[in-house]
Formats: C-alpha cells, structure tokens, sequence
C-alpha cells in the first residue's frame, strides 16, 4: 500500500532515471536528478525544522520548484507555494495564517522573502548544499502515515482573508490511483502544464507524472497570451496529454487551428469552469481521435471529484455534463446542492476551524458514526442518463479563467476605502467581466490602484 507520494518519485528514479521528469524549454530535472535534489532539500530543512511544519516557497514554475516541493515532503513537511506577483498585503496574510516554518525563495524573490520573513528562516533554494543525510530521512519516513498533510493552497476567502485548504498524502494517493488508469496515462505521456503550481489543478499534471513515470513541460506563460503561437509550440516540444482551464482551450480555438500547427494531442482533459460546448466542438473537429474528459471539482476534494469522458456529440449551445463521481468518492445532491465525502476531503482549512466548521458537516443521511461531509456551495442536477449537470453557484462565489473568486472579498476591499460608501460587484459571465459599482467621490483611477494593493 503506498502511503507517502514519494514512493513514486523513488520507484521511477530506480527504474528509469535518465528519463525526464519535469523541463520548461529553459532546463530540466531527469528522475534521477530530482530524486537527489529533493533529498538534499530535505535533508537541510530536518536540520532547521521539526515534521509536518509548513513551507513557503517563492518559486517560479520550474522543474527546481517542484524539487523544492518534494523537498518538504522528504523533510516530513507539507508546501506551500505562493504567487510571487501577489500585492505584498495579501501575501503577508498568507504568511499570518500559514505561520511557515521556513520560506524558500529563488534569488529573484529574496527582497520579498525576507521581508515576510520577520524571525523565520528565509533560504535561497539554490544555495543548499549538495549533502544528503540518509539516516535522518529515513527517521522521518518510519514516523510518516498517510494522513500527514501534503500541501496547503490558499483560495478566495469572502471576509478578504485567504483561506488555506490542507491536503493529505492519502486524498492525493487516492486521486492519482484513479485518474492513471482511468485517463490512460503511461510513461509515453508527455503533459503541456497549463496551471501554476499554486493552483490545484496542477496536482493533476505532477503526481500522475511521477506516478507514471511521464513527462511534464511547463508551458511558458506567454503562450497563453498570444494563443496563436500554441499550437505550434506543443508541436515543437512534443506534448501529447493537456489539462487546461476551458478559458484556455477557448483562446486557442478562437485563434485558429491549422493542420500545419496541429502537434499529436491523444488527451484533452479540462476543469476549472464551464466548458462551452462550442469550444469543445472546435477542438473535437481540430482532434477528432483524442480523448476529451470533462472534470469538475474544489481545491477541499483534491482537485477532481467527478468527470465525464465525452462519448457523444453535442450541439454548440447544449450543456456538458460533469458526469459521475470518481472511485471511491461519495456525491450527494442536498436541496440542489452537490456535497462530498470520501477519502478525498480536505481536513480543513489551515488554522480556521470556524471556517472549516461551516462547509465541512456530519452527513445527514448517514446514522451511527461520523461522516465528513463537504459542502459545495455549487447546484446540480441529474440528466436522465444519471449523469450530474452543473446549474450554478448558491452564493456569490465565481469561477473566473479557473480561479475561485469570492465577489464578497472585493466589495470589502473597495468598502474599505475612505472615499468609497457602498459598493456592489456582479459578475458579467457572457463578457467573464468582474464589474464594480460604488458610491462615492473618488476617482476611478484612484480607486483601482488601491484595490491592486490589496487583491490579486
């Protein structure tokens, strides 16, 4: 039974450890080399920091972070990773609420991780020395069970203060052991990564990789702003298997596709936010012999919970179901609401039990013993093939480029503001616009610059 993620990491390393693991066009990590990176991280942060304290890493999204990540974990800890182009408030409340045991920054963010260090170790990753204390980290493993926390990511949080939803090794263990079989995925694979480390949709990408044994490329991010170069580019470093953002899959099609540009795309996975039938038909068209797997899922049930593989067709206007539920997965519709529970559940929101309290429940339809319940927040129902469709948000929660959004934190941050009196956000879905409407004298130009200062 695997109980810690790097068991795979170690296993694949044995097998096949010239094979690359993780590039981004700038270098790369093979297995091997990652598995020696990770544990000379972890050997450093045993000799500063006891297990399961939390990490910090100020990291771009390159091979070196996730070795940076696995680094943690050798060391017993569980990871964080942050945006680094985050106005500096809410990283410091990031930092408040995480109380990390020790930041890891690149040389590039060393101004911003010392300064929210105040009194916790701040280390430039690339200094660590190349010395590895096997003894220790085999200490640490022997004390490990698989309900340890793996990582904590931090989400929107209507009261302005980010919430950190905390995963275990178990939730994401049994994630992957579904999705590696079930969406074909093989040594052959070779992901294009679309989202940043932060965001739990590349927990998808990194573990069935390591799992696999594939290759994962993190796409460069200005690829995504100019779509029409995409293609080509996944042609040129030969990515097979994407997991994008339907937002994503939508500026490429509206771009053009071309049978020159086409690279050889066998898996078109997509989660995030709705996925426009339209866009789906142009990919469908584009690639024909692909698989497409429609998934749906919050950050506090790992990433994915239900999904769909498309097996029929559908008009441009028609909507996509999210299926059914992943094994060993339990879906409940509560007055219109979808509601989890599994071995997929989040224990909780770092250091919030008032918040966890409120979403995390007793299941109502199970008697006799505990039954940790999510709920959603997201309304559903069943088509009459037994499939769930998704109707909408309960609240004012929104799904914007695959980012949850609470419009509740804005309204607090423009209400927040001297000049401002009241204030009002919906959300244009047809335009995926955030509008903002307030009472009050000051200028709009004034208004925006200080909303930056204080939200992502």
């Amino acid at each position: 039974m695997t109980r810690n993620v790097l068991e795979w990491l170690e296993k694949t390393a044995t097998e096949k450890p010239d094979a690359v693991a993780f590039e981004d066009g700038q270098g790369c990590l093979t297995y091997g080399q990652l598995l020696l990176r990770a544990r000379e991280i972890g050997s450093h942060l045993l000799s500063i920091l006891p297990p399961q304290r939390p990490v910090l890493l100020m990291m771009e999204k390159r091979p070196t972070c996730v070795a940076a990540m696995l680094g943690a974990v050798f060391a017993g800890c569980f990871y964080t990773p942050v945006d680094s182009t985050m106005p500096a408030q809410r990283l410091k409340r990031i930092v408040e609420v995480l109380r990390p045991g020790c930041i890891l920054y690149e040389a590039e963010h060393r101004e911003t991780a010392c300064t929210l260090a105040e009194g916790v170790p701040a280390l430039d990753v690339e200094k660590i020395p190349a010395e590895t204390n096997g003894d220790a980290l085999a200490a640490v493993r022997r004390q490990h069970v698989d309900t340890d926390l793996l990582y904590v990511l931090f989400t929107s949080g209507s009261t302005g203060i980010p919430k950190g939803v905390a995963i275990s090794h178990r939730s994401v263990i049994d994630f992957i052991e579904w999705a590696v079989p079930t969406l074909g995925i093989d040594s052959a694979c070779k992901f294009g990564n679309q989202a940043p480390l932060y965001f739990d949709n590349s927990v998808l990408d990194v573990y069935c990789g390591l799992r696999a044994g594939a290759c994962v490329h993190f796409i460069p991010r200005r690829y995504f702003t100019f779509p029409g170069q995409m293609l080509e580019y996944l042609r040129a470093v030969d990515v097979n298997t994407i997991f994008w953002v339907p937002s994503a899959l939508t500026g490429v099609a509206q771009s053009g596709m071309t049978a020159e540009s086409m690279p050889p795309l066998h898996r078109i996975f997509f989660c995030g936010e709705v996925m426009p039938c339209r866009t789906l038909n142009q990919w469908k068209r584009a690639f024909p012999e692909a698989m497409y797997v429609n998934m749906y899922g919050p950050t506090e049930i790992t990433d994915v919970c239900m999904y769909y593989i498309v097996d029929r067709d559908f008009e441009d206007g028609d909507a996509l179901p999210i299926g059914v539920a992943c094994a060993n997965t339990r879906i409940l519709l509560i007055d219109g609401e979808i509601c989890v529970s599994g071995t997929c559940l989040s224990p909780g929101y770092y250091r919030m039990p008032e918040k966890t309290a409120e979403v995390f429940v007793q299941n109502p339809l199970r008697e006799g013993v505990e039954e940790r319940m999510y709920h959603t927040g997201d309304l559903g129902r069943y088509n009459d093939r037994g499939e769930m469709m998704f109707i909408g948000r309960k609240d004012s929660q929104i799904k914007r480029r695959g980012y949850r959004i609470e419009l509740g934190e804005i309204e607090n941050a423009l209400c927040a503001q001297e000049e401002v009196q009241d204030a009002c956000c919906i959300y244009d879905a047809g335009r995926e616009t955030i509008v903002c409407f307030w009472a009050g004298e000051e200028e709009e130009k004034q208004v925006r610059r200080r909303l930056k200062e204080k939200l992502p």
